[in-house]
């Protein structure tokens, strides 16, 4: 019998800067700002869904960095994408 394992955190490689995911998705037909990234992730929440993020902190530096999780932002920019084509005539 299969039994499916819940994982409550992302694989470490599946995390990123929040300003490389900017970055990559820049890249595409569909560029995303990070304000509508940081929506996304405030809508989620909101709705209560799992968008996993981390604020990290290195050594000498006083600002955090907020790690995202990739495969979360990609499922919601597919999702914007289909919505924003959908209102276009």
């Amino acid at each position: 019998m299969a039994i499916e394992h819940f994982v409550p955190h992302p694989a470490p490689n599946d995390l990123m800067p929040l300003h490389t995911v900017f970055d990559l998705l820049r890249k595409t037909g569909h560029p995303a700002s990070e304000s509508t990234i940081r929506r996304w992730i405030d809508q989620a929440e909101a709705r209560g869904e799992a968008m996993y993020t981390e604020r990290r902190r290195f050594l000498g530096y006083r600002r955090y960095y907020v790690y995202v999780s990739y495969s979360d932002i990609l499922m919601a920019h597919r999702d914007w994408v289909l919505a924003k084509d959908a209102n276009e005539p």
